[in-house]
């Protein structure tokens, strides 16, 4: 069936449509032009609003180096000076834009008188013909909206910007304010994102493609569409071989040329957490709006090695499932500061921050397990009551409490009779941390604590933890957060000293003036010599402990923890040159960690923590715990009795101590015609086990297995199986351990096959 076709209408009524159509522009031209006379008048009247507003500018956030990392913003902007924009990018935005810019008053007549008979006799608003002025009263001024009645606004405004501003005045803004597409405005925006530069460095061929884009920037997109970006730029190259700003030679140099512009980088915020972090630390020093808007330079304690070892080692956690809120489930954490000055080096407060933002790092208050215990060892330390030889009974220990007997167990459920503190701290003996702080006081422990930085201990009212469960086996009342438990293992890793974590060195305004700064915050919390001892003592932690999964390159000590339901499990661990603690956990704390099944504990934590610690320090030196004043090291000493070893020992030690605690007598098992201690016989009943105290303690044993005297043997392990390593355990993981003969491990590792 054919298609009808519409009739035309008869000439007198098109003639009668055109003239209408023709007023309805007429009338469009005369309305703005009386309202772009009262914007004059009122503009006369009021010299507020002859001042163009402040560009809305990108806050610059700089790494520990100075280097800027990431930017916040509304309008990614950076506002530079006409004197640093070079004159290539002047004149190719000048010769396609507005090449009569410095002869008009703001309007170009001939252009406007074009565009208008274009429009008219067109029935529609389809050319323009915008000074550079003119753009800059619409992008500052007005709205983006095509409009005659726009149009006629622009040129007053134009007009009343030329008399209030010069001519490089008005160039300066209008390269620093309009639009180049990808979100980014201003010349100097442009020039680092398409090119990874400062417009002070753009050659022709790179200014050209530029100066192209405020016509139609996604259109004229290099990313977009490259074609139609290397025609456009040859457009404005032949505008500036046109007017005289460059030789025949230089436009088919520049026309030869290809894009070069770099990769897109993906808009994922890098540090993400990191910055939360500062913004909010932030509030009472800027306005958290103008902080998006106002250009600020904030430099940071961030390291960038740092961050990007952390962010990879929270990937090595695979698995999980979202919970009913769609967070993916468990989460972690980990913070990373220099413990000699308290810089923040790297933060992660979540799996990923575009599944959720809250930053556990800082605001999840989690129990830490076994992770309290150092701070009872370096009370009993400091105590000069015990050394790390000292013996105390690991036995079933029961307290009547309101609600029943409390029957707390170890976390493999076995008891190994006498023990060292030195063995109980690298096995987290439970009933040895427990009798510590019985023995001791739990306010003597407390006042520890809260001098090495743990600031949510709570001691008054009920619940409180001035209790043997929150101190031996962190069942806090509060919990801790993983920057402050962090902060306060620093005494132990820098000489006593406690350095408060900071992530703001300096805030400078848009133009330069300083608004904030800081320095590191230090006081002596513990004594260097109980400092070095207990580090000492958690080295062991790593070497056969707990934390073997932590092992790494280089000296290191640290404290595994995991709660007794499995709700959350932790690494905080050091070296000389580096402070960190990985936490790992639920959102919700009635939930075991588990993946695929598998409950996680405290190794996967280690083993984290150790994937972090070898990159973050790939180019530090490795450097080794000093002994201050106050210590004597390689005392000699019985393994058995703890006393200083003779002849007839079998078994001896090298131990260290705080000086004036080392043992001064020989050992009294081993001379003539003493037997061997039987460690089955702990009760002191006449065997020849010396006596204990009321909380099963004996003095002056030690058990430091790296120094026995027996044949030691090195073998290289797999630190995520704990076994021999073979041929396919990544590189990264495998380090060289050193065992008593016959303790080495024998099998080989079952996760890395063929």
């Amino acid at each position: 069936m054919p298609v009808s076709k519409k009739k035309s209408p008869p000439r007198s009524q098109a003639k009668r449509l055109d003239t209408k159509k023709t007023m309805v522009i007429g009338f469009t031209a005369l309305a703005g032009i009386l309202l772009g006379l009262l914007l004059v008048l009122m503009i006369s009247t009021n010299s507020n609003l002859l001042n163009l507003p402040p560009p809305k500018q990108a806050t610059i956030f700089y790494d520990v180096n100075k280097k800027e990392f990431t930017r916040i913003y509304v309008e990614n902007r950076l506002e530079v000076p006409l004197s640093r924009i070079p004159d290539v990018m002047k004149q190719a935005i000048v010769d396609v834009e507005d090449n009569r810019f410095y002869e008009h008053s703001g309007i170009d007549l001939r252009a406007i008188a074009r565009a208008l008979w274009v429009d008219l006799k067109g029935g529609g608003y389809i050319e323009g013909a915008s000074t550079i002025t003119q753009q800059l009263a619409r992008n500052v001024l007005l709205t983006q909206k095509k409009a005659l009645s726009r149009k006629v606004q622009e040129v007053f405004l134009a007009m009343n910007i030329e008399r209030s501003y010069t001519k490089d005045e008005i160039l300066e803004r209008y390269l620093n304010q309009i639009y180049f597409g990808h979100n980014t405005y201003g010349v100097e925006a442009a020039s680092r994102l398409y090119f990874g530069k400062s417009v002070s460095e753009l050659r022709l061929h790179q200014a050209a493609m530029l100066a192209g884009l405020p016509k139609n920037p996604s259109g004229f997109s290099p990313y977009l569409h490259p074609e139609a970006a290397m025609e456009r730029r040859a457009v404005v190259l032949g505008q500036m071989l046109k007017y005289g700003s460059i030789s025949q030679s230089d436009f088919d140099a520049a026309n030869r040329r290809p894009l070069d512009v770099i990769p897109l980088s993906a808009a994922k915020r890098r540090a993400a957490y990191f910055i939360d972090y500062v913004v909010q630390n932030l509030k009472g020093v800027v306005d958290e709006q103008a902080l998006f808007t106002g250009g600020y330079k904030i430099y940071t304690t961030l390291d960038p090695l740092a961050q990007q070892a952390a962010d990879e080692a929270v990937a090595a956690l695979n698995g999980g499932k979202p919970d009913a809120h769609g967070v993916l489930q468990p989460q972690m954490a980990l913070v990373a500061i220099d413990p000699h000055n308290g810089y923040i080096k790297a933060m992660v407060g979540g799996r990923d921050f575009g599944n959720t933002q809250l930053n556990r790092a800082v605001y999840a208050h989690r129990q830490p397990g076994s992770a309290i215990k150092p701070f009872t060892y370096v009370a009993a330390i400091d105590s000069r009551k015990y050394t790390p030889s000292s013996i105390v009974r690991d036995e079933p220990l029961s307290y009547p409490t309101s609600g029943g007997v409390w029957a707390p167990h170890n976390y493999d459920n076995i008891f190994r009779g006498d023990i060292t503190l030195r063995h109980a701290l690298e096995e987290s003996v439970n009933m040895v941390a427990i009798k510590l702080v019985e023995n001791l006081g739990p306010s003597t422990v407390i006042k520890y604590a809260q001098d090495m930085g743990l600031k949510n201990l709570v001691i008054n009212g009920e619940p409180n933890d001035m209790n043997l469960s929150s101190l031996a086996l962190g069942g806090l009342t509060r919990g801790v957060t993983p920057l402050e438990l962090t902060a306060s293992y620093s005494p132990l890793a820098n000489q006593g000293i406690y350095v408060q974590p900071i992530a703001i060195l300096e805030v400078r305004d848009a133009n330069d003036n300083i608004l904030y700064q800081d320095r590191p915050h230090k006081k002596i919390a513990i004594p260097e010599d109980t400092a070095f001892l207990v580090t000492d003592m958690m080295r062991g932690v790593i070497m056969r402990g707990t934390g073997r999964a932590a092992l790494i390159d280089r000296p290191a000590a640290g404290k595994t923890g995991t709660t007794s339901d499995y709700t959350n499990a932790w690494f905080v661990g050091f070296t000389p040159d580096l402070l960190a603690s990985v936490w790992i956990g639920n959102d919700s704390q009635k939930i075991p960690v588990r993946i695929n099944g598998n409950v996680i504990g405290s190794g996967k934590a280690a083993q984290i923590w150790g994937i972090f610690m070898r990159k973050a320090l790939s180019e530090t030196p490795p450097s080794d715990f000093i002994p201050p004043a106050g210590i004597v090291s390689g005392v000699e000493i019985c393994a058995q009795s703890g006393e200083l070893a003779t002849s007839n020992c079998p078994e001896t030690l090298y131990e260290s101590y705080l000086d004036g605690t080392q043992p001064t007598v020989p050992c009294h098992l081993h001379s003539d015609g003493q037997p061997p201690l039987d460690n089955n016989n702990p009760a002191g009943d006449g065997s020849g086990t010396p006596p204990v105290d009321n909380n099963g303690f004996q003095q002056q044993r030690s058990a430091n297995w790296p120094f026995a005297k027996k044949k030691q043997v090195a073998v290289k392990i797999c630190t995520e199986s704990g076994l021999l390593a073979t041929p396919y355990c990544p590189s990264d993981w495998v380090v060289t351990e050193i065992f008593t003969d016959g303790e080495q491990p024998t099998s080989y590792c079952n996760i890395h096959r063929r």
